[in-house]
Formats: C-alpha cells, sequence, structure tokens
C-alpha cells in the first residue's frame, strides 16, 4: 500500500525526540519529563486511592472488617500501578523502538512507584484499624483525609518550582484540595 502511494518504507515518528530534548532539565538535572511523570504518577495514585475510600465508606458498618477496605486499597492501587507500568513500556516501545533498559526503566519504576507511595500512608492507618486501633470508619476518613492533604502537598511541591504570582500558587494548591475534597463528596453522594 505504502508503495502504490509513492511512499517507500515507512518509518515511524520519535515524537519524544521531538518534543523534548536532553537540554532540559531541571535545576538538579533531572529531566523535565521525569518531573512531570513523578508529579503526575502521584496525583494519579492519590486521586484513585481518596476515590476507592469514598465509595468504600459509604458501604462500611461498624461489623465491617477492616481488612476489607485494606484489601480493595490495596488491588486498586496495584492495579494502577501495573496499568501505568505496561502504559509506559508500551509507550516506550513506540517511541523509541525498544524495550526500555537501564536509566529508562529505572525512572519508569521511579514514576510509576509514585502511585503506590501515595497509598502508603492511608494503608498505614487502614492497617490501624485492623489491629484494633482505630474503627475501621474512622480510619478511612482519616486516610480521606491525609490524601486531600497530600494532594495540597503535591500542589504546593508543584508550584514552588513554577514561576507564579503568590495568588496563582494559593488557587493552584486550593484547587487541587478542591479537587480532592470534589471526589469525595461526589463519590459518597453517588454511591
Amino acid at each position: 500500500m505504502q508503495q502504490l502511494l509513492g511512499q517507500g518504507r515507512f518509518k515511524p515518528i520519535d515524537v519524544v525526540s521531538e518534543v523534548t530534548s536532553a537540554a532540559e532539565t531541571n535545576r538538579n538535572g533531572i529531566p523535565v519529563e521525569h518531573v512531570v511523570a513523578l508529579l503526575r504518577e502521584r496525583v494519579y495514585g492519590a486521586m484513585t486511592c481518596l476515590a476507592t475510600l469514598a465509595v468504600l465508606v459509604r458501604y462500611t458498618a461498624p461489623e465491617t472488617s477492616p481488612w476489607a477496605p485494606f484489601l480493595d486499597v490495596a488491588v486498586a492501587t496495584g492495579g494502577l500501578w501495573a496499568a501505568s507500568l505496561l502504559a509506559d513500556w508500551v509507550a516506550h516501545l513506540g517511541a523509541h523502538h525498544s524495550a526500555p533498559r537501564g536509566r529508562a526503566a529505572l525512572r519508569m519504576l521511579q514514576a510509576s512507584g509514585q502511585i503506590v507511595a501515595a497509598a502508603v500512608l492511608p494503608l498505614l492507618i487502614l492497617a490501624a484499624a485492623a489491629v484494633g486501633l482505630l474503627s475501621t470508619s474512622t480510619a478511612m476518613w482519616i486516610a480521606m483525609g491525609i490524601l486531600v492533604v497530600e494532594l495540597g502537598v503535591i500542589a504546593l511541591l508543584a508550584v514552588r518550582m513554577a514561576q507564579l504570582r503568590w495568588w496563582q500558587q494559593l488557587s493552584t494548591i486550593i484547587g487541587m484540595v478542591g479537587a480532592g475534597v470534589l471526589v469525595v463528596g461526589i463519590k459518597i453522594l453517588a454511591h
């Protein structure tokens, strides 16, 4: 078909090298695209964990085992982590025409690992409920509060690096925290 159209051999476009250059690094010498991936995956992880807890809290009764929400959050987090890793691997194959190795593979694991890192504190709180330190319902609300604060901290870290006015930085932080609160509200009302 390509010969009929006079195009010769099909050559895929190397999107990554055309969009970004090796010179694009932050102040610490880390590629900007890697910092973007780290922050993006942390937000995905926090939002997914928050949404999962918001659905589960509505169906939590005093007799609910604390291990049930712990397992649900762990499975949701693990699923998102695996999907992120697979998506990055496939994207790398398409962009670079080879499997990721060395530093590229490490950066891919670091970025997707942010999803798991976002769920660590909520899982610890749920584990505390499992050993009897808190009620399951209380642990879930504390875990959701931690995730909303975490979203604010992520936004704070991002705006500190941006060249925004103070009110733009504050709006960004409030917007991110507001998005977390909105996710909780919508999920609780919808379920």
